[in-house]
């Protein structure tokens, strides 16, 4: 065949696998057999194979591309990824809708809901990007912390049922955010668990899913039959496209061939949802996919933008979580967990159970009001349950089956570490170890230090903290930045190829963003996104310095200073950190959105204590140097300001724009409305023009909008 002609035949093949596929795949109906869709397929790749020059980037032979040779990449997400609170009953519902009554001061405003399953998979962001009159599957990401994620897009394109190109019928951006949760068909976990040894099996399709689309080799996840369901698309492309409702949301996503559950519906009234929730808990065992409860959306999105959310979570969207499995178990003992703010977690030793696809052989307690309330006591037989489907917990105790000359159960009134008398401090149920010292408290504050998403430095287990301590070369997490190549060849386990590697990772994650840096000192109540906020809202003081980056061939020419390079790079003093922080009052960081009292609090009360003035200078002599977020030069002049961006902008795009104003401070509002501040406007704008007009809204256009931040 003439490549003029494969190439006309090969358009064909890639059309018609791919309505196949979608009849499939999306549309749950099968216009021909399994053997029809791979015939079909296996031409295709003839015709390639023969013509390479006829293959496109699309086409349904290039889903698995070429295996990486390192770990997956870091990408930013176009925004920010939010989590949803929790619903676990009636009443919790109840109580959120008089939330939002209150949050829109209107006592007697009502909600239409839409009501979806809550699929148990692992969450993900489609980025596809405008190419001509069609958009390309650019880029697929996990939620990771919800500003950064993993790129994943090499295993995600091996998901027959995701459309590598999709072609709007109306005008969109040139970038559209698709959210969605990639999952593994419960027959499909079996499967997979058969051909692998006892020892590599998942415990659920969830992990399963997760495993597979973080494997380097997208072949492998090519195997495994994953599938995806969609819900979400980026505000400023459902604002393009008109999108008034979450219900139409689902039906425009459904137009662009984009899979979507179709177990969702319309409730106008909590009960119609409490329904729902019944029908689904008692069929979730016979469906083909996990789910873990339904979520619920309030349908009317100039509600939602109304509503607006928290720091974490959207105010107008529930997880109405399914009750935990339960089991039962028996306590063979108690113990005390302490964690790295002295925290002590009373801890039931269990004989193991299979609980939510886990083996569990350990259960919270809580604190000792929650043992008394329970009279829980060792040697009960206990049901436990897995909070959020998560951490296992002790519910109920089964008095029936208690043996005979149980004695109430004591709680210690010491640390199990120290010895150090425990504290209770006035109003809050949890005791604590107010020793600093206590080697409990410090390899938990260390092990945070040096988690994932703190200095993530791998290679220093459990086990290797807690021998550092033991033999005293470590005394705080700024110790870990002196370590020498000495120290670590002397404990077990350690050979040279180790320690290098160690030694290496400790050097690279010395020059760490200051979000991340400000997470990994371990303050109470405050965690990642909390220290984003805190790093984007504060006005920090940068040096640009001159450090030296080693670049040694091994670690023991490290040691002795060896090929190094001195390096410009602007940053933050730990000195400018305590000065920044010291400088600002309690009401200061109280007042910043996402911050409040509590965390205030907490921040002032460790910034200003006499250990954190010598560990902030342990760090900065071991040559930690704290990097500012992005954007984060600027002065806040938009604080507590609202935009609404519409139509094209001379110059700038949207993206830009957007990110100039949230850069500076300010929001970005997708709808027009009493508390818009600005409307920036361009060529041919939309309806808000309009609207703001009506509600003397400030219009303003680029060169304003310019204006104002000079």
């Amino acid at each position: 065949m003439q490549s003029k002609d494969a190439k006309k035949r090969a358009e064909k093949l890639r059309d018609e696998i791919w309505r196949l596929n979608k009849a499939y795949f999306i549309e749950n109906r099968s216009e021909a057999s399994e053997d029809v869709r791979d015939a079909l397929k296996q031409e295709l790749i003839a015709l390639e194979t023969a013509h390479p020059d006829i293959i496109t980037p699309d086409s349904p032979t290039q889903r698995v591309g070429a295996p990486l040779d390192g770990k997956l990449p870091k990408v930013l997400h176009l925004t920010p990824k939010e989590s949803l609170s929790d619903a676990f009953s009636l009443d919790d519902l109840e109580e959120w809708i008089e939330q939002m009554q209150r949050s829109l001061g209107d006592q007697k405003a009502t909600f239409a809901f839409l009501t979806e399953l809550k699929i148990d998979g692992l969450n993900v962001s489609l980025v596809y990007e405008r190419d001509g009159e069609m958009y390309r599957l650019n880029r697929a990401i996990t939620r990771g912390n919800g500003i950064e994620g993993e790129d994943i897009t090499h295993t995600i394109r091996t998901i027959e049922s995701i459309p590598l190109i999709i072609t709007p019928q109306v005008s969109l951006p040139p970038s559209i955010e698709i959210s969605g949760e990639v999952y593994m068909p419960k027959a499909a976990l079996k499967n997979l668990n058969a051909k692998l040894p006892e020892e590599d099996q998942f415990a659920n399709p969830r992990n399963a899913a997760a495993g597979s689309v973080r494997q380097l080799d997208p072949r492998i996840a090519a195997t495994r039959d994953l599938h995806i369901f969609c819900y979400g698309i980026s505000s400023d492309a459902a604002e393009a496209a008109g999108i008034k409702t979450q219900e139409a949301l689902m039906h425009f996503l459904r137009t662009l061939g984009i899979p979507i559950n179709e177990e969702y519906t319309l409730c106008q009234k909590l009960t119609n949802v409490e329904t729902m929730y019944q029908t689904f808990q008692k069929k979730r065992e016979k469906l083909p996919y996990d789910i873990d409860g339904l979520v619920i959306k309030v349908n009317d999105r100039r509600m939602q933008h109304d509503l607006g959310s928290t720091a974490k979570a959207p105010r107008w969207a529930r997880a109405y979580k399914f009750p935990a499995e339960q089991k039962t178990a028996q306590i063979l003992d108690i113990t005390l967990q302490v964690g790295r703010t002295g925290a002590i977690t009373p801890v039931a030793e269990l004989t193991p159970t299979q609980l939510a696809g886990t083996t569990v052989t350990r259960a919270t307690l809580h604190n000792e009001d929650e043992i008394k309330r329970l009279d829980v006591r060792i040697g009960d037989t206990v049901v436990v349950q897995k909070a959020g489907d998560i951490i296992p917990e002790v519910v109920e105790v089964l008095i029936n089956l208690r043996p005979d000359k149980s004695t109430p159960f004591t709680f210690p009134r010491r640390c199990p570490r120290c010895t150090t008398t425990l504290l209770r401090p006035e109003g809050e149920a949890v005791h604590r170890c107010p020793n600093t010292t206590c080697p409990a408290v410090l390899q938990e504050k260390i092990e945070h230090t040096i988690s994932r998403y703190a200095f993530n430095i791998e290679g220093l287990g459990k086990e290797t903290v807690e021998e550092l301590l033991r033999l005293g070369i470590v005394t705080d997490q700024a110790d870990i930045f002196a370590l020498r190549y000495e120290d670590l060849m002397s404990l077990p386990l350690f050979q040279e190829k180790k320690t290098e590697n160690v030694l290496r990772a400790i050097e690279a994650a010395k020059h760490i963003p200051l979000d991340r840096f400000l997470f990994a000192l371990g303050i109470r109540h405050i965690g990642r996104e909390t220290a984003d906020i805190l790093a984007r809202r504060l006005k920090w003081a940068s040096t640009t310095l001159s450090v030296h980056q080693r670049e040694a061939a091994s670690a023991q020419q490290t040691l002795f200073g060896m090929d190094t390079r001195t390096v410009e790079i602007e940053g933050i003093t730990m000195k400018d950190i305590r000065l920044t922080l010291t400088q600002h009052s309690h009401e200061d960081l109280a007042a910043i959105d996402g911050i409040g009292e509590v965390v205030a609090l907490s921040l002032t009360d460790y910034i200003n204590d006499e250990d954190t003035h010598v560990l902030l200078q342990k760090f900065e002599e071991n040559g930690v140097l704290a990097l500012l977020p992005e954007g984060s030069h600027a002065e806040q002049i938009f604080a507590g300001k609202t935009f609404v961006l519409t139509g094209t902008l001379p110059t700038l795009s949207r993206e830009n724009a957007k990110s100039m104003i949230k850069e500076r401070g300010g929001k970005v509002s997708s709808t027009v409305s009493n508390k818009t501040d600005y409307v920036l406007a361009g060529e041919n704008p939309g309806s808000k023009y309009s609207t703001a007009q009506e509600l003397s809204i400030t219009i303003i256009n680029e060169e304003a909008f310019l204006k104002l931040m000079t």
